[in-house]
């Protein structure tokens, strides 16, 4: 096929953006061992027809066999007429990074727009990239220094996968020459780690918490626990605005101490800074724009729980407006100002918020956000994310809910099919939703079930909230009223367990929570009420795990610590310390504090128990 023949990236680009084809000469290192520099070359396709241009049959039939295919996965179903489809293993001259610099990088995953692309060059990280950003896609060309190929030859499409695990064996076989009383040839342990390698698509290893029979396994035993919400552990991990490592670490300290070793934590709010009821420092204050000092401390944080045999539930959305979440996605992608629901009202705000899951626009911003934290590389260690055994699991969101009773199929699809995303990332870590239960599902519970059934969500989660719920009353918090809210809390909590035994999947209470005595924010305030109620909820974890049950975790919230909450404002301000109660909620109004000696005797009990548990 003819085509003008140059060497020069930025040249080869500017006539694809013409809409030419163009043979490039490789000159850069990120596809060895295939492209070997200065030595093969490819002909690169446009990503638009230039219908000003005469085009040859050979070049129509090139640009035909990457055009869109309706409903075929990893295609890109949002094309454009006249523009090529970027597929999955397809190769492309892509501009990335801050500055736009033009690379030739193999697409490993294609979601809608978005890409995650990579070097062939041995364990290289992954890039992310939209549609948008790509110039041109390989057809033809040489490899390994003047063997011709074609992209839909099956053996190059599958090339990177076998080179990928190729050099992990051949690393190890290396290990095994330099330690010869191994049991196994060089030869045949490499084989034999290629085909486990190719074949593998579940845990990374047996130190990744996993689930087998209906349990968590931990080091190769049943996992029960106790745990707690920790949102701001990695702003504390942080040396920039909010970071205060010394803290950290004896909040840490504290927790193992009691047996807490579980935390469920935010990965950073959205948007930018100077919205009252809103986290601060943000970690994404634009679009795909991060806060690096925040993303180090979350390498940190996850640093720091692994020395102590801890472990993080990461969530990455929220479907409310105290970290960004549903309402920034909304307004970046042009649906107008937040009505944030102190000024606006709640009813205003869920009917803005409703919007997200019908906006394409603002999902595909969710998917690339998800798809650059997962691919994440630890800065401290040199670890993948996706390797790391202080992260227990994924979750999607805080508290999804689809906010209309006609949004249930989409919030449904759009779960499901970020969990997808997420496993394709990283199959070795567990995925959950980061649900209510039913009142997240417009009081669904069928809906639950449906979600919780997806092969890509492995285990379930609900919240309770009794106070916030109405379950009890200002009128119970003043007599010292407690039945109410255990009551229907243990209803609660067993309706969506028997859904979790038709399942078959673990149930975790990733959220409960319940007032100081008449509602007081102080921490000089009792907390004998709430004692009464979590003694009352935890109690139901230690038959469960005696049994080998399926409910398999409590998280309360939330960890306040050593926070001393300003006593001259309620709500909090920069500056202030990070209590459990974020900052749309009266700081004191659910944290439980190191202070709160009766509230840490319970939960050190319970989680002491399940701990102890054979």
């Amino acid at each position: 096929m003819s085509a003008v023949a140059v060497s020069d990236y930025s040249e080869a680009a500017a006539r694809l953006d013409r809409g030419a084809f163009v043979r490039l000469t490789v000159t850069k290192e990120d596809m060895r061992p295939f492209f070997r520099p200065g030595q093969d070359s490819v002909l690169l396709a446009p990503v638009r027809l230039n219908r000003a241009h005469r085009y040859s049959e050979e070049e129509l039939r090139a640009f035909e066999s990457h055009s869109d295919v309706p409903g075929r996965k990893w295609r890109n179903v949002t094309a454009a007429q006249d523009r090529i489809t970027v597929r999955r293993r397809d190769v492309v001259l892509v501009r990335t990074g801050e500055d736009r610099s033009l690379r030739l990088l193999r697409a490993v995953h294609v979601w809608g727009t978005l890409l995650l692309l990579r070097c062939d060059c041995g364990s290289s990280p992954y890039i992310s990239a939209t549609v948008s950003d790509v110039v041109g896609v390989v057809v033809e060309g040489t490899i390994r220094g003047g063997t011709p190929f074609r992209s839909t030859q099956r053996k190059w499409r599958y090339a990177s996968k076998l080179w990928t695990a190729s050099y992990r064996a051949r690393s190890w076989a290396g290990k095994v020459r330099r330690n010869p009383k191994g049991s196994l040839s060089c030869v045949a342990s490499a084989m034999a780690l290629s085909l486990i390698i190719i074949s593998c698509t579940g845990r990374g290893g047996a130190d990744i918490i996993g689930i087998e029979d209906g349990q968590f396994i931990k080091n190769g035993s049943p996992y029960y626990f106790v745990g707690t919400n920790f949102w701001y552990g990695p702003i504390l991990a942080s040396e920039g605005s909010g970071g205060d490592r010394e803290r950290l670490t004896r909040e840490l300290d504290s927790l193992c101490s009691m047996g807490v070793r579980n935390l469920r934590v935010l990965v950073g709010s959205d948007g930018p800074r100077g919205v009252y009821t809103k986290v601060e420092p943000t970690l994404q204050y634009a679009p795909g724009k991060y806060n690096d000092t925040l993303l180090r401390g979350l390498d940190y944080f996850l640093v720091e729980l692994g020395k102590r045999n801890m472990e993080a539930v990461l969530y990455l959305n929220n479907a409310w407006e105290w970290s960004g979440g549903y309402s920034q996605y909304l307004q970046w992608t042009g649906h107008g100002d937040i009505p944030l629901p102190r000024v606006a009202g709640y009813n205003t705000y869920v009917d803005y918020v409703a919007d997200f899951i019908r906006s394409d626009s603002a999902k595909t911003l969710f998917r690339r956000y998800v798809m650059d934290i997962i691919s994440r590389t630890n800065t401290v260690t040199g670890k993948a994310y996706r390797d790391d055994p202080a992260i227990f699991s994924w979750q999607i969101c805080n508290e999804p809910r689809p906010f209309a009773a006609d949004n249930k199929e989409a919030f449904r699809d759009w779960l499901t099919s970020t969990a997808e995303l997420i496993k394709s990332i990283d199959p070795n870590h567990m995925v959950s939703v980061g649900s209510e239960g039913k009142y997240g599902c417009e009081v669904d519970l069928s809906l639950w079930e449906e979600i919780g059934r997806s092969p890509y969500i492995d285990y379930l989660n609900i919240h309770i909230w009794p106070f916030n719920w109405g379950w009890t009353t200002r009128e119970d918090m003043a007599s010292g009223n407690v039945t109410p809210a255990v009551e229907l809390s243990r209803e609660y909590l067993q309706e969506h367990l028997e859904v979790a035994r038709r399942i078959g999947k673990p149930l975790v209470v990733e959220e409960f929570g319940f007032p100081r005595d008449s509602v007081g924010f102080s921490r000089s305030t009792s907390v004998s009420m709430r004692d009464v109620y979590y003694d009352a909820m935890l109690s139901e974890i230690v038959d469960e795990a005696a049994g080998g049950g399926l409910l398999a975790g409590f998280n309360f919230w939330g960890w306040g610590g050593l926070a001393e909450p300003s006593e001259d404002h309620l709500m909090w301000q920069p500056g202030d310390d990070y209590t459990g109660d974020p900052a749309q909620e009266e700081q004191g109004l659910y944290s439980v504090f190191a202070s709160d000696t009766s509230t840490v005797r319970i939960v050190r009990y319970y989680a002491r128990s399940v701990e102890n548990i054979e």
